[in-house]
């Protein structure tokens, strides 16, 4: 299959888990998926990010650790939301590398306090600060506190439950 042609064409949720599902039955074909996530084009690496989250979402194995790499990077270097927030789904549902990517961490906090990141990326990124504090403990008391000083009064409904939820995994630690 064109994988790549596929992704050109208009999309829909069923189409998305349809390919991920051909993944699944071909695991040989993930990279020549994978790799799309890096496309030019960018509504293809945008369809080929949300593919990949579908599949990482059922069969994180597929991933190693140098891809995590390589989708951190992209998720702080681009500047497609679509893009962004598909890299980071897919680094949710990823296991985190030991040592934490110290980059990625820094812009997480700047992409859950900031008033210009989607709320869909400023969620995924606190959902993400908390997994790396099940790698690197130290991290709780900071996470804590900003969570504690947030300034509620412009956050959606979905990112304020996200913090409240969260604080609350924190404060049981």
């Amino acid at each position: 299959m064109d994988y790549r042609e596929h992704l050109r064409q208009p999309l829909s949720k069923h189409f998305v888990d349809h390919l991920a599902q051909e993944i699944f039955i071909h695991p040989e074909d993930f990279n020549l998926v994978y790799q799309l996530i890096f496309d030019t084009d960018e509504k293809v690496a945008w369809r080929a990010a949300w593919s990949c989250q579908k599949i990482s979402e059922k069969q994180p194995n597929l991933f190693h650790e140098e891809q995590f790499q390589q989708i951190a990077t992209l998720a702080i270097s681009t500047s497609h939301d679509g893009l962004h927030r598909g890299c980071l789904c897919v680094l949710n549902n990823l296991p985190i590398p030991n040592p934490i990517p110290v980059e990625l961490l820094n812009h997480c906090f700047d992409w859950m306090i900031s008033t210009k990141s989607p709320i869909a990326v400023q969620a995924l990124s606190l959902k993400l600060l908390y997994k790396f504090c099940q790698v690197e403990p130290d991290l709780i008391p900071e996470l804590k506190a900003y969570l504690e000083n947030f300034e509620t009064g412009e956050l959606s409904a979905g990112m304020i439950a996200t913090r409240k939820n969260i604080l609350k995994q924190l404060n049981r630690k």
